[in-house]
């Protein structure tokens, strides 16, 4: 009995040393895995904060990398949208020409600085714009003047067919160019200015001129250099300060007196009126 006894002591004592052994390693895998772990966590730690870091410079220098744009660049966008009005006024269409050699030598400019100024875009679009009103307004001057006469109207230059023409001398004696004699009582398409008088609605009758100068700063028109204007029985007009157009028969005054200082040698029954006309 004492054998057996002792027997089983000393299986059981080499029992408990085995399991000590395994907890021993258990507890050393234990702590292996728990440091693992820690530096797992520890790596991804740095990285996620070191990245950002360095990506945050980046897109800032990128962000804030500013091209200064040339002042030529801006002015010529802002002539360009100016010159729209030249599509409708034929005297802004200059304008159109000097937007467009403003923008092309800022354009210029940009390209020689190799990078340093910014603002091709602008320096474009104020070319692009400027050439397009001006071949609007151009195209739109053309139209206009090739339909502005109505139908059984003959074009007449208040300039090269009236003015300049006037008055001859012969034998001593004062008279009306020939070709001019010859335009009474037929039907003609003139352009001018309406002559201020100070009425402005409601004219059955006004007096025309060849351009604005003796109009707008009060001087007294010649005489060969203004149309008497009488609009048939019914119509009227009202003053407009642009060029406008009269159709109707012409006629030399057969009532005229050198004592009226506005009274014109020739007249004009008017019958169509109209402001939009061409500036050609």
């Amino acid at each position: 009995m004492v054998r057996i006894t002792e027997a089983v002591q000393t299986e059981a004592a080499q029992i408990t040393e085995e399991q000590l052994m395994e907890t021993d390693i258990d507890q050393t895998d234990q702590v292996a895995f728990e440091s693992e772990t820690s530096v797992q966590e520890e790596v991804p730690h740095k990285t996620s904060v070191t990245k950002p870091h360095v990506g945050f410079h980046t897109e800032s220098y990128n962000e804030f990398n500013y091209k200064p744009v040339p002042v030529l660049a801006v002015v010529g966008l802002v002539l360009a949208f100016i010159s729209f009005m030249g599509v409708f006024v034929w005297l802004v269409m200059p304008l159109c020409l000097i937007a467009l050699g403003i923008s092309t030598a800022s354009l210029v400019s940009i390209r020689r600085s190799h990078g340093a100024y910014g603002g091709t875009l602008v320096a474009i679009a104020g070319m692009f714009l400027s050439v397009l009103f001006f071949s609007g307004g151009l195209v739109q001057q053309i139209y206009t003047f090739q339909t502005e006469v109505p139908e059984g109207y003959e074009r007449l230059s208040f300039l090269k067919d009236i003015s300049e023409k006037g008055f001859v001398e012969k034998d001593g004696a004062t008279m009306v160019h020939p070709d001019i004699q010859a335009l009474d009582g037929k039907q003609v398409f003139v352009k001018g200015f309406i002559y201020q008088t100070g009425k402005t609605e409601g004219l059955t009758s006004f007096l025309m001129v060849k351009d604005n100068q003796d109009c707008c700063f009060g001087g007294k028109p010649a005489l060969e250099d203004r149309l008497g204007v009488i609009m048939k029985e019914g119509k009227s007009i009202n003053y407009h300060a642009g060029k406008v157009a009269i159709s109707g028969t012409f006629r030399l005054n057969p009532d005229y007196h050198p004592e009226n200082n506005l009274a014109p040698v020739f007249i004009i029954e008017g019958e169509i009126f109209s402001k939009w006309v061409s500036d050609f």
